[in-house]
């Protein structure tokens, strides 16, 4: 999919955290045959500086093919002096540059993102930019669709299939039935993360068939997972509403379940201010 969208200037590749999004962009430049075609970025956690996010474009550029010129220039350059240089060194080239932004959810800075729209309106023909994020970028995507500029990758695409399930756990060393097997995939919706985490744990378990039996969103691994990937990058008003929803659910239920428990946990980290966030949520 990814060698068929750089027919097109932007690709966007919107789906949840574990999905697989970084494997893929990583499994996808090293295949290539010519890795100087490729300039990747990370955007920095909850990156909220225009001129450090652009900084970093230009110095993955500059990284791939432009180290005789990978010096940094005698005065520091704003954000929008820092595009300009952006698109004319990607001008000077010969052959075609993929641009790939990976963790664009991270970019916080309204600036950057109305910068990033300015971008792609002014890149050569032969640049193609691969955007990658846990949802849709703040962006006209909408505009790129209609225009027939844009390639799009979705949660459905990194899915796995119920037969790359199987090759999974053969390839780990897990025997299921094929009734535990499709069982698994069904709870994790083929959820790349859920079955990693799953077929980690099914390693080491005395009755593979009762932990996919008993398995669920509730495994401790799982909760840890998603705390660690979704709920403590969320701003406190999220978190608060989160705990809150957790705590009345609890509260139905008539017990703290595993999630909330997990949350205890997780909130208990120093520096997060959670435990005392968990106390006032749970009225303790």
């Amino acid at each position: 999919m990814l060698d068929r969208a750089v027919t097109k200037p932007v690709t966007v590749i919107s789906a949840p955290a574990g999905s697989g999004k970084t494997s893929l962009l990583r499994a996808w430049t090293d295949r290539s045959t010519s890795h100087d075609r490729f300039a990747f970025v990370s955007v920095d956690r909850d990156e909220q500086d225009a001129q450090r996010f652009w900084a970093q474009v230009l110095g993955a550029i500059r990284s791939r093919s432009f180290e005789s010129e990978a010096q940094p220039p005698a005065t520091p350059l704003n954000a929008d002096e820092l595009i300009d240089r952006i698109v004319s060194e990607i001008a000077e080239r010969v052959e075609p540059i993929v641009l790939i932004i990976d963790d664009l959810h991270e970019l916080r800075s309204a600036e950057a993102v109305t910068q990033l729209e300015h971008l792609l309106t002014v890149l050569p023909a032969f640049a193609h930019v691969v955007l990658s994020s846990r949802r849709d970028p703040p962006i006209r995507v909408h505009q790129l669709r209609l225009a027939d500029e844009l390639a799009e990758v979705r949660a459905g695409d990194l899915r796995f299939t119920e037969h790359e399930t199987l090759e999974l756990l053969a390839a780990s060393g897990v025997s299921l039935s094929d009734s535990g097997a499709a069982a698994l995939y069904k709870r994790t919706e083929g959820w790349a993360a859920g079955l990693r985490l799953a077929v980690i744990a099914l390693s080491g378990h005395a009755d593979p068939e009762r932990f996919v039996a008993d398995f669920s969103g509730t495994d401790r691994a799982i909760g840890e997972y998603l705390m660690a990937e979704m709920f403590d990058g969320q701003p406190s008003d999220v978190q608060d509403m989160l705990l809150r929803t957790l705590a009345r659910r609890a509260a139905e239920r008539g017990t703290r379940g595993p999630p909330f428990g997990t949350l205890g946990r997780r909130a208990d980290a120093p520096g997060t201010g959670g435990r005392q966030c968990v106390r006032r949520v749970a009225g303790r």
